[in-house]
């Protein structure tokens, strides 16, 4: 009680107040006979909300917790429109926003009654200057066109009329406060008023006290009293051709200082439908985009992703990666370093787990397993599974109110492709549009033993006209990918062929029977006999960039695993020579690694709680030219790995030489 009866006081005393100042300065109001003739010459802009029943949820969507209006609202009200004569509106081309792509694409005006009328053809239309005009497919049956007057003073009374917060056509009182400079180029003064403007205003008339267009409502800032109005006058200055302009776009190399900054300017035929400007201006658009970056990247490819001499360098000792990871340059492009993420473990059944990143905004990297009972390829070929499968670990939600309801589906995608990035892995992607949100969610995807590893995409769809698909194709080059499974898994996954596996699996060879694992890649082959080998087995794949190419896979290290658990491990690692700028630990790793000394003299070394022999293999010693020209010495090394108590019961030397006596390398 005590919050509600300071509440009103402070209501009250600033009824008063405001009464005070407005009586001060003669602010008069609109005549209610005026109000009830501009009522049909100004209308609500809406465009039907949109649904999609292929999506399915947790459970019912709880649209009864919305309050009255939201839930028995058919449209969004975005905006403000006027008649300027008996067949034509104007409004702020922002209402529509041609150059961004949306998924709603009928647009309409609304009268106080509710009734609807669909928008046809637009005449004229700038974004630079924020004004449109467009006409209807069917009219109301009274109009009353708004007249202008293009004389307009500091301290004019003036109204700014409009859809207000979606509410319908409201009036609002206040005074011209300023004329200031347009921001981008100063070609014109804008009206600065005081008249409170809130969103949905937006394309509304500022009008006299006479009920004349002054100007034409387009930006409301924080405070809702010094807001901008372009002068109507400027509609003289609106050609015959839809005008787009676009000022400062800038694209980036992220994480670095290198980045493009240029204006865009487009011109279509007028008139023309919506959906005519829509695909003309965002094809210009995009084509815009993928020239700036391109023009960027050949400006730094010198120094950038794969050329650069320090990434060439990074090269000698790459990370180790589970799962996927992106490789990122510093600011000046001197060091390049993997932008590894902790995949969360969500097990969905006994043999089945997602492993995903941080989701809250839904943007993650994912291991996705398929379920037992369905093949590898099925699952690969079936994107709605995939997803159904990720959202069963990871929640999507839907908001409604302050509820939140799990998506279970998502249906089928509205798009999919198969491409192939410049390492020879083909990707397959799939698109899904969210209506409700005008959003969508994107994936793509390789094959993996037991399943995929995806990049989960959720975005706003206005991104989708800016080249969006080919900026995320041209970045997975970029994305370094360890692969892991089961020797059963292995058999499944390059089961698939030709047509689904990466370029540096094409001619692998990976299989077993009991107590023994054959493993056949590019530059060796492991035929090992062990007791403990079975079809769960597990082998790991860590891959990196190719040395010797520009751009290749190439494997940085293989692990074998015979027991779950992992008491004994078997390794086998390629090690580069060092580069100028490698450090001293791996310098040091190097030189024991060619000198068959210190961690890879042969010998049991204690390590913590594991026991370790390593040992290098002197006959693979090669010398192996960059892209840049420069000449590498690479060679292999072999090892196991312990825990102490399985050292302590067996003869863990015998049982390394075993492995070491397993290993061929082609050509030695």
């Amino acid at each position: 009680m005590r919050f509600f009866v300071m509440f009103c006081c402070t209501v009250f005393s600033l009824s008063l107040w405001c009464g005070n100042v407005f009586a001060g300065n003669n602010i008069e109001f609109l005549d209610k006979e005026l109000i009830h003739e501009l009522n049909h010459g100004i209308y609500e802009v809406v465009t039907p909300k949109l649904e999609d029943d292929k999506i399915t949820y947790a459970r019912k969507l709880p649209f009864e917790k919305l309050d009255y209006v939201e839930r028995k609202e058919k449209y969004h009200s975005i905006g403000t429109a006027f008649f300027i004569n008996k067949k034509q509106l104007m409004t702020a081309e922002h209402v529509f926003d041609f150059i961004y792509f949306s998924l709603h694409k009928d647009f309409f005006i609304r009268d106080m009654d509710g009734e609807v009328y669909p928008v046809n053809k637009v005449y004229k239309c700038s974004n630079r200057r924020d004004m449109m005009i467009f006409d209807l497919k069917k009219y109301p049956e009274k109009i009353t066109p708004l007249g202008f007057n293009r004389k307009v003073e500091i301290g004019d009374t003036v109204f700014s009329a409009g859809n207000a917060l979606g509410e319908g056509i409201s009036y609002r009182a206040g005074q011209v406060a300023s004329f200031t400079p347009e921001r981008a180029y100063g070609d014109w003064e804008n009206i600065r008023f005081s008249s409170p403007a809130s969103p949905g205003n937006s394309g509304g008339p500022l009008l006299n006290t006479e009920g004349e267009v002054v100007g034409l409502i387009v930006r409301k800032t924080q405070s809702e009293n010094y807001n901008i109005a372009v002068p109507i006058s400027e509609l003289d200055n609106v050609g015959e051709q839809a005008e787009f302009h676009a000022r400062n776009i800038t694209v980036v190399i992220e994480g670095t200082s290198e980045s493009l900054i240029k204006d865009w300017t487009y011109q279509v035929p007028l008139p023309a439908t919506l959906a005519e400007l829509t695909q003309k201006t965002q094809a210009s658009l995009g084509t815009f985009y993928q020239r700036m970056r391109k023009e960027l990247l050949e400006k730094v490819q010198v120094k950038d992703f794969p050329r650069s001499p320090r990434f060439r360098f990074y090269l000698r000792n790459q990370a180790l990666i589970h799962g996927a990871s992106f490789i990122m340059p510093d600011v000046n492009f001197r060091k390049w370093t993997v932008r590894s993420r902790r995949l969360e473990k969500e097990p969905l059944a006994a043999e089945q787990n997602v492993y995903h990143g941080p989701s809250e905004f839904f943007d993650m990297q994912a291991i996705i397993e398929k379920p037992e009972d369905i093949a590898l390829k099925t699952f690969l070929e079936s994107p709605k599974m995939i997803l159904d499968t990720l959202f069963a670990a990871v929640p999507y939600f839907r908001y409604i109110g302050t509820d939140k309801v799990a998506v279970t589906s998502l249906g089928e995608p509205v798009k999919k492709d198969i491409w192939q990035d410049n390492l020879g892995r083909t990707w397959h992607s799939s698109l899904w549009y969210i209506p409700y949100g005008d959003h969508f969610l994107y994936t793509h995807c390789l094959p993996y033993p037991r399943g995929v590893i995806c990049n989960v995409l959720d975005e706003s769809t206005d991104v989708l006209g800016l080249d969006y698909f080919g900026t995320v194709q041209e970045g997975s080059d970029e994305l370094v990918v360890g692969y892991e499974g089961s020797l059963d898994d292995w058999g499944e996954y390059l089961a698939l062929g030709e047509k689904y596996l990466p370029a540096y699996f094409q001619q692998a060879e990976i299989s077993h029977k009991e107590g023994q694992a054959r493993i056949r890649l590019k530059d060796f082959q492991v035929d090992l006999q062990h007791p403990d080998i079975t079809g769960a087995s597990s082998l790991r794949l860590h891959l990196g960039y190719a040395n010797d190419q520009l751009l290749a896979e190439d494997l940085v290290m293989l692990g074998l695993f015979p027991q779950k658990g992992r008491p004994a491990s078997y390794v086998i690692r390629a090690y580069y020579e060092p580069s100028p700028f490698s450090s001293d630990a791996y310098t040091g790793t190097w030189e024991e690694a060619v000198s068959g000394t210190g961690d890879f003299s042969g010998k049991k070394i204690a390590k913590g709680n594991q026991v370790v022999i390593q040992k290098t293999v002197l006959p693979t010693v090669e010398t192996i030219i960059d892209p840049n020209g420069r000449k590498i010495k690479k060679i292999f090394t072999v090892g196991c790995t312990y825990k102490s108590s399985t050292a302590e019961d067996k003869d863990v030397e015998q049982d390394c030489q075993r492995f070491f006596e397993s290993v061929g390398f082609s050509g030695k």
